[in-house]
């Protein structure tokens, strides 16, 4: 009697274990999101005109291009000016290259803005292993 019960369990135990191999449930997850995570922004350390690059992204232009929108705080008390730089690499080899791109900017005092640079590179360019480096200076 024992045995009968127990061919039963190794029976329906067996049919448990095919269908959840064929439903994907024995094989490791595939990995999802972006290729490269979301970068967590450092903000510049403030500069003897009291600007500080807040924040930057890289977004592509309704044509296809790169642009770099970069955001600019004013730490000090009463409203600065500058320059904000974005130096922008991308290709290897031969095809390697770089940019610079720069707007005048200014700032009212405790507040933000945002400035967006416009490159020659293409995004899909970029995007296949590009770098920015983002800056702001005096004018």
């Amino acid at each position: 009697m024992n045995r009968r019960r127990l061919l039963g369990s190794l029976a329906r135990a067996a049919t448990a274990g095919v269908a959840a191999a064929l439903a994907g449930c024995t094989s490791p997850a595939a990995p999802s999101g972006p290729l490269t995570p979301p970068r967590s922004p450092v903000p510049t350390e403030p500069s003897d005109t009291g600007l500080v690059v807040a924040d930057f992204a890289d977004v592509e232009g309704d044509d296809g291009d790169l642009l770099v929108v970069v955001t600019v705080e004013n730490a000090a008390g009463e409203s600065r000016s500058g320059v904000v730089e974005a130096t922008v690499a991308a290709g290897s080899g031969e095809d390697a290259r770089e940019e610079t791109v720069a707007a005048e900017v200014t700032v009212g005092p405790g507040e933000r803005t945002e400035v967006t640079l416009e490159t020659s590179f293409g995004f899909d360019e970029f995007s296949s292993g590009g770098s920015i480096r983002v800056d702001v200076r005096p004018n």
